[in-house]
C-alpha cells in the first residue's frame, strides 16, 4: 500500500520562524530551601533564571495516512543551554486521537545534538533520555540526563521533539478543527547551576493556544524527506502473521534493523545496507534467519540508523 504523508495548515498564528530574544527569564523563587538545605532567603521573590527560551508548534502537522497517525512537532530556542525538559501536551479532539499505547514521542535534534559542560560534543544517542506517558486527557513529556548532558543553546530554532498519536477513526474521523497547547513547562537552565531553574519564557498555553484545520489537509508524496529519524510501533500489533514496521530518515544512513527474543538472541535481521532519506517500511513475517515460524511472545525490534539508535517490543499471537 501507498505510503501518503498529509500536512495540515495551521489557520492561525501561521509563523516562519519563533522570536526569542536572549532576554532574562523571570521566576517566582517557591523553593524553601537552597541545594545544600540552608533556608533559601529568595522564597516567594521574582527572580532572575537565566536566558529566555521559547516554545512553538510547527507551521504543520504530518502524519501517514497508512497507520492513521498524527504527528505534532515542538520547536524550541535555547538561548542558553538547558539540561532537562518537562511539559504536558493537551489537544481537545477527544477520542479521536489518541495516545495510549501506540503513541510515541521522538527526541528532536536539539535533544539528539548535545554536549557536555565544556561544550564539547556528546556522541552517544542515549545521552538525552526521552519519556512519554498519557495521563488523564494529556501527554506528560519528560527528557533527562544522567551526565549532565546540555543542549547547545546557540539561540537557533530546531525541533525539541515529535509527537505521534494515532487516529482510531482514520483521518478522515478527526474533526474538522484540532487545538493544542502546552502546560507545566519546565526548562532547567545552566546560567545558573547547579540550581537549574526554569528559562521558558514564551510558549502555547492554553490562552494561546494553535488550532490546526484538518479541512486544509494537502497530500504529499513518499518523497518528502522527514527531519528527524524516528522508529514507530508496529502495526498491527498484536499481530499473526505479519506485522509492518515504519521509520524515517532524515539523511541517507547505513541502516540495521534486527529482531530479538527476550533473551536478548538475535532472531533476523530485517535490513542491513544503506537506505536514502525518507519513509521506509519493513515487514516482518514471524520467520526467524532460517525461515522457521518463531513461537507465539514478546520480542524486540531495533533500528540502527548513523548515530541514531531506537527499540520497541511487538507481541506475536499465533
Amino acid at each position: 500500500m501507498k505510503r501518503v504523508a498529509i500536512l495540515i495548515s495551521l489557520f492561525v498564528g501561521f509563523a516562519l520562524a519563533l522570536d526569542c530574544p536572549a532576554d532574562s527569564a523571570y521566576h517566582i523563587d517557591n523553593r524553601t530551601l537552597r541545594p545544600d538545605g540552608t533556608p533559601n532567603p529568595n522564597y516567594g521573590q521574582v527572580i532572575s533564571t537565566g536566558l529566555c527560551a521559547c516554545l512553538e508548534f510547527e507551521a504543520v502537522l504530518s502524519g501517514i495516512a497508512e497507520d492513521s497517525s498524527v504527528t505534532l512537532i515542538v520547536n524550541i530556542v535555547d538561548n542558553e543551554p538547558i539540561r532537562g525538559v518537562q511539559v504536558n501536551v493537551f489537544h481537545d479532539a477527544g477520542s479521536t486521537l489518541e495516545y495510549g499505547d501506540l503513541g510515541f514521542a521522538y527526541k528532536g535534534n536539539k535533544l539528539e545534538n548535545v554536549f557536555n559542560e565544556d561544550g564539547e560534543p556528546i556522541t552517544s544517542s542515549n545521552a538525552m533520555q526521552l519519556l512519554s506517558n498519557e495521563v488523564n486527557d494529556y501527554v506528560k513529556v519528560m527528557a533527562y540526563s544522567t551526565n549532565r548532558a546540555q543542549t547547545a543553546g546557540d539561540g537557533e530554532e530546531g525541533v525539541l521533539f515529535t509527537l505521534t498519536y494515532k487516529a482510531p477513526y482514520g483521518h478522515e474521523g478527526l474533526p474538522a478543527t484540532i487545538t493544542f497547547y502546552l502546560d507545566e513547562v519546565k526548562l532547567p537552565g545552566t546560567s545558573l547551576a547547579p540550581d537549574l531553574l526554569n528559562v521558558v519564557c514564551d510558549y502555547p498555553d492554553a490562552d494561546h493556544a494553535v488550532t490546526f484545520n484538518t479541512s486544509e489537509m494537502v497530500g504529499i508524496g513518499d518523497d518528502a524527506i522527514p527531519t528527524v529519524f524516528s522508529l514507530a510501533q508496529n502495526y498491527p500489533n498484536p499481530f499473526n502473521p505479519t506485522t509492518r514496521i515504519s521509520f524515517d530518515l532524515p539523511d541517507q544512513s547505513m541502516v540495521k534493523m534486527v529482531v530479538y527474543n527476550l533473551l536478548g538472541q538475535q532472531v533476523n535481521v530485517l535490513k542491513n545496507d544503506f537506505m536514502n532519506a525518507g519513509h521506509h517500511v519493513l515487514d516482518w513475517n514471524g520467520l526467524d534467519a532460517s525461515g522457521n515460524e518463531v513461537a507465539s511472545g514478546v520480542y524486540f525490534y531495533e533500528l540502527r540508523a548513523g548515530n541514531y539508535v531506537d527499540k520497541k517490543k511487538m507481541l506475536l499471537l499465533r
